[in-house]
């Protein structure tokens, strides 16, 4: 089975399963290139409360026997074996890891890595899920490859691959924890922790997260039609625009967004956010042409995911059935505050049968069915 991230998988229901290995592989064409696989063992928060529950190559194996570092096994270059029976109560979440070490001071980065993969064995053997990860990624040194979690009294798989700046230092801080180096060093006082987020928001719910120096909105879908991701934005100096399949802008030049392309068929549009700090206000939305028939986003599986590249991932699913809608607003985000941004779940649709774009305004409000029509045709083979 091959999942994508975002993607939640389950585990141990439906399957007779007292043992999970996680594997790691990937390829690079730098030699020097030192990439370590560790995991985390979380509390129901996401913290990690003790040095012990961080497993690496130096510490292989934690309390109980119940989670242990393996070298090279399956083609893997590093596996982490979990024993479910095993693992202390107080453990709700274990998440799968990867840095570079000395990365930062060396100069690389996961842009120098492909064909990255996490593979998931039943019992240590039976090859049962692959997560291909790390697409998209450019100057981060660590990544949360992604997370086992209880629900239910069942254990599940959470396809995250999120990075981090700032390499092993700054994923242990953001799960609680310290290096004893950096104890020890006279330093200024360095920003508090960042906690981990994955949250799925509700209906017209919002939420806060750190606003970083670079930010990804994917709309995915999961649909043979052809959707198209448009980011209208607001800069601090007042400019509005949109950056969409006729406009990729760029990350070099005002309002520094943007897009991968145009899709052309099912899957997902990414846009980067390279300067948030120039930005107020960013509104994403869908637009399904003529050509797609009826049906509706929710039917289609649309949703925007937001990444601010420091653990924290916000998605913006969708709940209604909108049947005749060419438009949808998904989600806005509020880059005004200094440290942090707001994402905002607006879930609006265009009326039907009408193709005009929705408008974002410079004081952050939006309209629907006030902006230029569009009239995308398929393309000809």
């Amino acid at each position: 089975m091959i999942i994508s991230k975002g993607q939640k998988i389950d585990v141990t229901k439906g399957n007779s399963v007292a043992k999970v290995a996680v594997g790691l592989r990937w390829e690079s064409n730098d030699p020097t290139l030192d990439i370590n696989v560790s995991a985390f063992l979380l509390d129901q928060q996401g913290r990690c409360n003790a040095d012990e529950d961080m497993i690496f190559y130096n510490q292989p194996l934690s309390r109980n026997q119940a989670v242990s570092h393996v070298e090279k096994r399956h083609d893997d270059r590093e596996s982490i074996d979990i024993t479910f029976s095993s693992l202390p109560k107080d453990i709700a979440k274990i998440a799968i890891t990867l840095t570079i070490h000395e990365g930062e001071a060396l100069g690389q980065s996961f842009v120098n890595v492909k064909n990255a993969e996490c593979r998931i064995y039943l019992n240590e053997k039976e090859e049962y899920a692959v997560f291909p990860f790390g697409e998209g990624l450019n100057q981060e040194t660590a990544i949360v490859v992604g997370e086992l979690y209880m629900h239910q009294n069942e254990w599940k798989f959470n396809a995250i691959s999120s990075g981090y700046t700032g390499g092993l230092s700054a994923l242990v801080q953001s799960f609680g924890l310290s290096l004893e180096s950096e104890a020890e060093e006279p330093v200024t006082p360095i920003q508090a922790p960042i906690a981990p987020m994955i949250l799925d928001l509700q209906k017209k719910q919002s939420i806060n997260i750190v606003k970083s120096t670079k930010v990804t909105a994917t709309l995915e879908w999961d649909s043979k039609k052809d959707l198209d991701l448009y980011c209208f934005y607001v800069t601090k100096q007042g400019e509005t625009g949109k950056i969409y399949y006729r406009n990729l802008g760029s990350a070099t030049e005002s309002p520094y967004i943007s897009l991968d392309g145009d899709a052309g068929a099912n899957g997902k549009e990414t846009i980067v956010i390279h300067r948030p700090e120039e930005l107020h206000y960013v509104l994403i939305a869908a637009y399904s042409a003529i050509s797609n028939g009826v049906g509706s986003f929710k039917s289609m599986k649309a949703k925007a995911v937001v990444d601010n590249h420091q653990g924290q991932i916000i998605t913006s699913p969708l709940y209604e059935n909108n049947m005749f809608a060419y438009w949808v607003a998904i989600a806005k985000i509020d880059f005004t505050a200094p440290n942090e941004m707001s994402i905002i779940q607006i879930e609006e649709y265009s009326k039907a049968g009408v193709e005009k774009s929705p408008l974002l305004y410079e004081d952050g409000s939006f309209k629907m069915n006030v902006g230029p029509a569009e009239f995308k045709r398929k393309k000809k083979k």
